[in-house]
């Protein structure tokens, strides 16, 4: 017979009602007390239905979290942040990730609806239609997105000043005496993108550095090969840049391929920075980088999550969060 929660509160030696803050995480406990019940409930092999307690509260205490499939680990660094604050309110994250070349955001969402969650938060993925996000907002299931935005009502957003970690990023190259510094990244097709174009080129006028086309380095999304062959290019020239900004540390780490192919030291011979700071530690010899506070994601998600649940009819809202820049000493004096 399976074991009840007055199974592990007569075990415990507790109140059916400490045993149930002890499983939702909710309200205070004795160290003593908690430790009690969950040696009860371990003993006892109790498994919580969660179903019944949903059709009760209705609440699954649930948060969706759908990915994009991509290169960069920047979303799963950010599933991480999320999961972490979910579990602190008493929540579980359940993440599912889409595939670029299916474009299958659909039916994760029918899949979410039928599982009940109580929110979603959609990470780096610009696919949704207003049509697949109004369907969770039917069901009054809340949305959030984090780094890519929506102009959508029925989505609330957390955007990275992208723009301003760019134009710091790109300074710091200025002050260092660095003049041909070149832009590395992704063309403008969506507005992160553009942002961090758009900061690198500000940083670049308020200098007083008249624009070189040929320093721009565009690819086509992210990826080290991308990365490797637009570093290539800028080798390439007949004048060389000296300094060179990559929107993402995956790109860096193929730039960085192409200037050892070369026999190119950094940052002798090549001074640069990544973007995002996900594998930039990693790479050799570790380059500055850029980077959100991924503990300010997850709360600010949750946060969103929750108010939209007590207050539905809330206009939609859109947090920024900064960026915070790390100097590994890869940009040289020039």
């Amino acid at each position: 017979m399976e074991p009840k929660m007055k199974d592990i509160a007569r075990e415990a030696g507790v109140s059916t009602a400490t045993v149930g803050r002890v499983l939702h995480k909710r309200g205070y406990v004795s160290p003593e007390a908690r430790e009690r019940v969950e040696t009860a409930v371990k003993k006892l092999g109790y498994v919580p239905n969660t179903i019944a307690r949903a059709l009760t509260t209705k609440r699954s205490n649930t948060i969706g979290c759908l990915v994009v499939e991509n290169a960069s680990n920047l979303h799963q660094e950010i599933s991480k942040a999320l999961m972490a604050a979910a579990e602190r309110r008493g929540y579980r994250l359940f993440t599912m990730q889409s595939r670029v070349e299916v474009r299958d955001e659909e039916e994760l969402i029918r899949q979410f609806i039928g599982m009940r969650v109580d929110g979603v938060a959609v990470i780096s993925n610009i696919y949704l239609t207003e049509g697949q996000t109004e369907l969770l907002w039917a069901r009054s299931i809340p949305v959030v997105a984090v780094e890519r935005a929506y102009a959508d009502p029925f989505v609330d957003n957390i955007c990275f000043r992208d723009l301003d970690g760019a134009y710091e990023s790109t300074k710091r190259f200025l002050e260092k005496g660095h003049r041909r510094v070149a832009f590395l990244g992704p063309e403008p097709f969506a507005t992160v993108e553009a942002h961090r174009l758009e900061g690198f080129r500000r940083a670049m006028e308020e200098a007083g550095v008249p624009r070189r086309e040929q320093l721009l380095s565009l690819t086509e999304t992210y990826g080290i090969k991308l990365g490797r062959q637009a570093m290539e290019r800028l080798l390439a020239l007949t004048e060389r840049p000296t300094a060179v900004f990559c929107t993402a540390d995956i790109l860096a780490a193929g730039a960085m391929q192409a200037l050892y192919a070369a026999g190119l030291r950094v940052p002798e011979d090549m001074s640069i920075s990544g973007y995002d700071n996900r594998i930039a530690q990693e790479l050799a010899p570790p380059i500055n980088s850029v980077e959100p506070d991924l503990s300010q994601v997850g709360e600010a998600a949750m946060e969103l999550l929750l108010q939209r649940m007590e207050e539905p009819e809330l206009p939609p809202q859109t947090r920024f969060l900064d960026m915070r820049y790390i100097d590994r000493g890869t940009i040289s004096e020039k």
